[in-house]
């Protein structure tokens, strides 16, 4: 007699997924790869997993479930969202029931950085009438670093006419990391 065979064979296309320079913290659109079975038996998965280096900076959502039925695919959608700036790599690893072994999908991107951004709230600190030779009360500055690199701080100086009138301290020290603040206490005594 004859028999035939019954077997799953499976696929993914595309094979390796590049995404364009994305600022670092920030999540890309979605790219998808597709893990299709074109053999007549269904396709058992065990795993689809993450690994290599910059493996947390890549994400993967997909509607595979445990199995995918013969003649049929499912779709693997992948995020990036850079941790630090440079060139950033993973691999996406398919375990199944193929006997063409584990199906890899290779993921790269680049990881941009913004320069420190300084803003200061509030832009403007009215002391209002304050008597000869006596101190006013304190009022605070908040310095924010809304970049993905650190502020670095050379110094800091109140500057202008009357600078001698002004006195400030603070917990800035020599840096800000991003996305971080410190404050600035300035006292007026004319």
């Amino acid at each position: 007699g004859t028999g035939t065979s019954t077997a799953a064979t499976a696929s993914v296309s595309p094979t390796s997924l590049t995404f364009a320079s994305q600022t670092v913290g920030a999540t890309s659109a979605a790219q998808t790869t597709t893990l299709t079975n074109s053999g007549t038996a269904a396709l058992s998965i065990t795993s689809i997993a993450l690994s290599g280096t910059n493996a947390s900076d890549f994400a993967q959502a997909n509607n595979c479930g445990s199995s995918v039925a013969a003649g049929a695919n499912c779709a693997i959608r992948v995020s990036f969202t850079p941790s630090a700036s440079g060139s950033r790599a993973a691999l996406l690893t398919i375990t199944d029931s193929a006997s063409s072994g584990p199906q890899t999908v290779s993921f790269s991107g680049t990881g941009a950085s913004t320069p420190p951004t300084v803003s200061f709230s509030p832009t403007s600190l009215p002391f209002g009438i304050q008597f000869i030779a006596m101190t006013s009360t304190v009022q605070t500055v908040t310095v924010t670093n809304t970049g993905t690199t650190t502020l670095n701080i050379a110094s800091l100086a109140v500057t202008g006419a009357n600078a001698g009138d002004f006195a400030q301290t603070g917990t800035c020290g020599s840096s800000v990391a991003a996305g971080a603040n410190c404050t600035i206490a300035v006292l007026f005594t004319p």
